[in-house]
């Protein structure tokens, strides 16, 4: 496939990419961005389904010929361009130039598409994490890097203010955004689908009364993380708490920061347990 050239930041293809960078046209068109040689080549190995790929015209020639040579057996068959820098400039995300960037599918994120993603009998090492109204994507993009490293079964996302799509989002999560499962649903949804498949859910609360070292996590589990100003809402107040001590004046940490400090102790626990 030849590369088409693009010269021009006002060429159609560079517009709609870049309307992309907006929340109501990723859900319109089912699409989002990819910023970057890194992501996408962690897309690739993810198997997402990739549609345009924008290369800067004078991005190395070992990054354009491993392009060349993906896209060659990328199931979807992208369409490839070459890209001056101004208007590669134009379409590019933040202040950090990119010698790449790629138009890709976003994929249904029902609890019944999880459900299907998932194997059918739980582990007894399975751990989930619920984030609760999450509202910054920076800490959802953070959280999901976690979850990659933790080894998570899935990550639930609870009537969230962003999307896993969101740039900042796809960015934070270096990557683990196209490895990770991932489900969307309501509070009662997500509770539902726990209850059918018997997963105890633990709460994080900033006014907690058990110690998150010293709580024997059942397996299989949730924790729950909630909003990053108001806490955990509903129902999930109503599950078992825990909390992580703090000796100084502030009484809590950032979202993110607490999902990696829970998730890695629960981790530790199942890899102690006989």
């Amino acid at each position: 496939m030849i590369p088409l050239h693009i010269t021009s930041s006002q060429n159609p293809r560079i517009r709609a990419a870049r309307a992309l960078r907006d929340a109501k046209q990723r859900r319109r068109t089912g699409r989002f961005l990819i910023d970057g040689f890194d992501l996408f080549r962690k897309a690739v190995d993810g198997k997402v389904v990739i549609r345009e790929v924008f290369i800067r015209c004078d991005a190395p020639g070992s990054i354009q010929d491993w392009i060349r040579d993906s896209i060659g057996k990328h199931a979807s068959r992208p369409e490839i361009f070459l890209v001056d820098s101004a208007a590669m400039q134009k379409l590019q995300y933040g202040e950090a130039s990119s010698d790449l960037i790629a138009v890709a599918e976003s994929w249904n994120l029902s609890l019944l598409s999880l459900s299907q993603r998932l194997k059918p009998d739980a582990s007894a090492q399975d751990i989930y994490l619920i984030l609760d109204r999450i509202e910054k994507p920076g800490n959802l993009g953070a959280a999901l890097r976690t979850a990659d490293a933790v080894g998570v079964r899935a990550v639930l996302l609870c009537d969230p203010i962003c999307e896993p799509f969101n740039p900042n989002s796809v960015r934070s999560s270096l990557g683990a955004l196209f490895f990770v499962p991932l489900g969307y649903g309501s509070e009662s949804e997500i509770q539902d689908w726990l209850d059918h498949q018997s997963i105890g859910v633990y709460a994080a609360r900033v006014d907690g009364t058990n110690d998150y070292t010293n709580t024997r996590y059942t397996t299989p589990c949730a924790i729950v993380v909630g909003n990053e100003a108001d806490g955990l809402a509903g129902r999930w107040q109503a599950a078992t708490n825990v909390a992580i001590p703090m000796a100084g004046k502030i009484d809590s940490l950032n979202a993110s920061v607490s999902t990696a400090v829970l998730l890695f102790e629960i981790a530790r626990q199942n890899r102690s347990t006989p």
